[in-house]
């Protein structure tokens, strides 16, 4: 089962661009297939995943007009670019859909300025040279503007490309594969340009790529093409988080997924460190931009994780304690779990845990380079990577029995242990309106969740803060009054602080005795029951499929 997302407040919609079409066409095994697809990309980046052949390619020419459907409808917001019913097909050159070609397709005897400049020759001089300028700028390429495509590198002839493309300020943008030739440090930086430029102008994208780097770096959503056909859509995190429903090769990888913040930056290395929220860890990784203290996410691949049995002695990589808590034997692999305050995922070759003899409970050290750590875009994974909080007023009693119950009951359902269910993209916190930050769980509050069988956090307590209220998609608290506190310390979030269960107090039974607790314990059991009820939708398919 997975997680139903909260529904968004109601906003005026921003244009769109819809999609359904179908043509013959050959793929390159000469293989021959017909493209058949509708979707709907909303402004933001939508990548196109797939094989060779698979009709990517096809598919951005058919909306650019470079070639037309058998059938369909092509809609960029209200204006029609083809409807083979109505006969309807709008030339290329006034589609207003911008296009990034894989071989760039630069003028080559012209300037940078010249080549950005080509597609606003009808605007005055003075109106041309402004919105020039001004796309210069925004792809750091202004010191370029005299030199002919020869003279830049391959990196800022890709800047020149899209700069050439977004200058006409496109309804739609297409782009098909143009970072593919391009080293990781490049790449990066024209990334983070492009996604400045998407944030302020949010138009539709479709993006071409085989890249897992790309996908969590650029995209809001991803749509898999197979044999002209879409296999499989979604979120970035939702095809990691669920790989049993989806054959997404190409963006897997990334099992663990952690929130962090950027602690250090060195300009001179090309490194930055950040910190793993809710540890100590720090990780260093390539520089990015990336403001300092804002919440984004890292992203590791499983198998870019190697592990040594006691502390070794390397350089330039993160090394980062833990002890192995399962041992899982999934065919010629082997999947463990390490725990260092929070659950790493490493796959090693079967081989390896015979060889060093790896057991649960053996301590061992990871060896992680920086460039096996990515920061992934966040903006869309926050609905996914779903954190609920529970409040009380001293965060010892009332909360975090309710965040053991309902980690308790999601990892049931969804048959995983609780250390997974941060990987899973679900996590249950709790919190106090007044507590004394590190004091433990109540002795009586331990006692209840036992006896039902609930395993302990280890709990220390914390305050509810601006991150927590900021990060949480839902806030739940124990009493209509700490509803009221908690919307007046934080009123920009009252829309998502609720009470366990409105119309009903769940009060203290401090100092009343252990059996007190165990029938608050059981109320709030059927509580959250019902509330999990109502926020988790089963799949078509069970988890092994």
């Amino acid at each position: 089962m997975r997680l139903a997302a909260t529904p968004l407040p109601h906003t005026t919609p921003e244009p769109s661009l819809y999609v359904a079409v179908q043509k013959n066409y050959f793929s390159s095994t000469n293989a021959r297939f017909q493209l058949d697809v509708t979707f709907t990309a909303q402004p933001g980046v939508t990548i196109l995943l797939g094989h060779s052949g698979a009709g990517k390619t096809t598919l951005l020419r058919s909306i650019a007009g470079l070639c037309n459907p058998q059938r369909g409808r092509i809609v960029s917001g209200e204006k029609v670019l083809f409807d083979s019913e109505k006969k309807i097909i709008i030339e290329p050159s006034k589609r207003h859909v911008g296009f990034v070609f894989q071989d760039l397709a630069l003028f080559p005897h012209l300037t940078v300025e010249e080549n950005v400049a080509y597609g606003l020759r009808k605007l005055q001089a003075k109106d041309r040279d402004q919105k020039v300028r001004e796309i210069l700028e925004s792809f750091q390429i202004t010191s370029l503007c005299r030199r002919v495509p020869r003279e830049i590198s391959g990196g800022e002839q890709q800047r020149v490309a899209l700069a050439r493309s977004l200058v006409m300020e496109p309804s739609v943008l297409l782009l098909d594969e143009p970072l593919s030739s391009l080293d990781a440090h490049t790449k990066a930086g024209i990334i983070d340009d492009l996604r400045a430029w998407n944030d302020t102008h949010r138009i539709p994208m479709l993006y071409v790529t085989h890249n897992h780097e790309e996908v969590f770096a650029l995209g809001e959503r991803v749509i898999s093409l197979e044999k002209g056909r879409i296999t499989a859509e979604g979120s970035p995190v939702e095809m990691v988080a669920a790989p049993y429903r989806h054959s997404m090769a190409q963006i897997q990888g990334f099992e663990n997924l952690f929130e962090a913040v950027m602690s250090n930056v060195r300009e001179s290395q090309g490194t930055m460190t950040c910190r793993l929220l809710g540890s100590p860890i720090e990780i260093r990784m390539p520089s990015t931009r990336v403001a300092p203290s804002v919440p984004t996410h890292l992203g590791i691949r499983s198998d870019e994780i190697l592990l040594a049995t006691s502390k070794p002695a390397v350089l330039h990589c993160n090394v980062i304690h833990g002890r192995i808590q399962q041992i899982d034997h999934i065919g010629r692999r082997v999947e463990l779990w390490i725990d260092s305050g929070l659950t790493f995922r490493v796959n090693l070759n079967e081989e390896v845990p015979k060889t060093f003899q790896l057991r649960s409970g053996d301590d061992v050290w990871m060896i992680i380079r920086p460039q096996a750590c990515h920061l992934i875009r966040t903006k869309r994974l926050r609905a996914l990577q779903r954190l609920f909080v529970f409040i009380c007023s001293r965060n010892t009693s009332r909360s975090p029995i309710a965040q053991a119950l309902c980690n308790d009951e999601v990892a049931r359902r969804l048959r995983v242990p609780q250390y997974a269910l941060g990987n899973r993209g679900f996590r249950a916190v709790s919190a106090g309106l007044n507590a004394n930050p590190g004091d433990s769980m109540a002795i009586e509050a331990q006692e209840a969740l036992h006896r039902l069988n609930v395993p302990i956090p280890a709990h220390r307590s914390q305050n509810f803060t601006t991150e927590l209220a900021a990060r949480a998609e839902l806030i739940f608290c124990m009493t209509q009054a700490q509803r009221q506190t908690a919307i007046k310390m934080f009123p920009e979030v009252a829309p998502k602080v609720v009470c366990l269960r409105p119309g009903l107090d769940l009060e203290d039974p401090h100092n009343a005795g252990t059996e007190d607790f165990i029938q608050l314990a059981r109320c709030m059991q059927g509580l959250i029951r019902d509330l999990i009820d109502q926020l988790v939708i089963p799949l078509d398919t069970p988890e092994s499929a």
